[in-house]
């Protein structure tokens, strides 16, 4: 490795940043590669925000040991997902693995007392943000906290419908996060989900830190991890591509120990669109602040479609909304959330949505970022 001018370390810096992998490129400067001649300014500031990210993370810990201690003592099973299991169960070291939120899996049936337990510790969930994401309840904030979502599946619909929450909990082991003994993925569910949740739910428009969490995961349990199950429940539950995907950028960019039969037998069409690249090109591409969604009302899809398209994300089914709000009993308090729900969609794009209408020209040229993206995501679903 040659000698990095400053502008490359400042270019480096930036980038890092970006994708949040700085704590861990300060790491592997300390330990993997400590003959690297770094800058004493680069590497003050790669110090300073590997521990911010420790500074973080404990007071994310702290807080969630709280919530998942309350619900362990109540009898309420919970699984750690992503970035609340990786940091510490996998990473082993709380400070690489940057995390924004804690995301909790509990049962369908748990969802009211978990909701209620919230409530009990402070946290409330806005009733504008109804039905963003398909698998979770509204976030839950608390001032001075993380946010807290609690899942009901780990993958949005079409695959949700294939993915048996019970089977989950029942492969899932003991770990313990924050203190307190929770349950975890067993590793090729883990493996499955960061895939799906890499591709399908984000687009990869979340950095390569996805990428880096797949390839700690195949490392971490290599001596137990059966490939054949993950390629056996990608196909049970039709998320295939999604993992091929996935796999296939941890292993270029990450570094990922992927074996070559289990990409040759994954049942992925090698012609058309080639999904890996354009995987690619929207991973390092520029971001864009329009919602995948949105983009699609100013994309190339015929007037009749995008209309349908609306209706079905601005006014998803009462008994969706019903599950999405546990605390909600009456009928009529339900639909009035759609009014908040609509107050909420024009708060969050409205501003971009009238640029868009008056035909910006950087919004229209990242609205086709954006559908390049929904392009992706239709193959996957395929």
């Amino acid at each position: 490795m040659g000698e990095l001018s400053s502008a490359d370390w400042d270019d480096l810096l930036q980038r890092s940043g970006r994708h949040g992998v700085t704590p861990l490129l300060y790491h592997r400067l300390k330990t993997v590669h400590p003959g690297v001649p770094v800058p004493p300014v680069v590497i003050e500031k790669l110090r300073n925000s590997y521990l911010q990210s420790a500074g973080r993370n404990m007071r994310l810990y702290q807080e969630l040991g709280k919530v998942l201690g309350r619900m362990h003592s109540e009898g309420i099973p919970v699984i750690a997902l992503k970035g609340a299991h990786l940091a510490e169960a996998v990473y082993g070291n709380i400070a690489l693995r940057p995390m924004g939120d804690a995301d909790l899996l509990v049962k369908q049936i748990d969802l009211s007392r978990a909701h209620d337990l919230l409530v009990e510790q402070g946290y409330m969930a806005s009733k504008e943000e109804t039905f963003c994401a398909h698998e979770h309840l509204p976030p839950y904030r608390k001032e001075g906290s993380p946010c807290i979502e609690i899942h009901f599946n780990i993958v949005a619909p079409p695959f949700s419908d294939r993915v048996d929450v019970e089977e989950l909990f029942a492969r899932a082991r003991s770990c313990f996060i924050g203190g307190v003994e929770v349950w975890a993925l067993c590793p090729e569910d883990l493996l499955l989900h960061l895939c799906m949740h890499a591709s399908y739910h984000h687009g990869f428009d979340n950095g390569i830190t996805p990428l880096f969490d797949i390839a700690r995961v195949v490392e971490q349990y290599k001596a137990e991890l059966d490939w054949e199950q993950v390629l056996s429940r990608s196909k049970e539950w039709g998320v295939g591509k999604c993992v091929y995907v996935a796999l296939s950028l941890s292993e270029i960019i990450a570094g990922a120990a992927i074996p070559d039969k289990i990409k040759a037998d994954m049942d992925v069409p090698r012609e058309g669109l080639d999904a890996t690249k354009l995987a690619e090109e929207l991973l390092f591409g520029k971001g864009t602040q329009i919602a995948p969604n949105m983009a699609r009302l100013f994309g190339n899809n015929r007037l009749g479609e995008k209309l349908i398209h609306l209706v079905h994300r601005a006014f998803p089914p009462v008994k969706t909304i019903a599950e999405m709000n546990p605390d909600i009993k009456n009928p009529m308090s339900l639909y009035l959330l759609y009014f908040f729900r609509i107050k909420g969609l024009f708060a969050r794009h409205g501003r971009i949505t009238w640029k868009l209408f008056l035909r910006d020209k950087e919004m229209v040229t990242l609205a086709g970022v954006e559908n390049g993206r929904n392009a992706l995501k239709d193959w996957l679903v395929k």
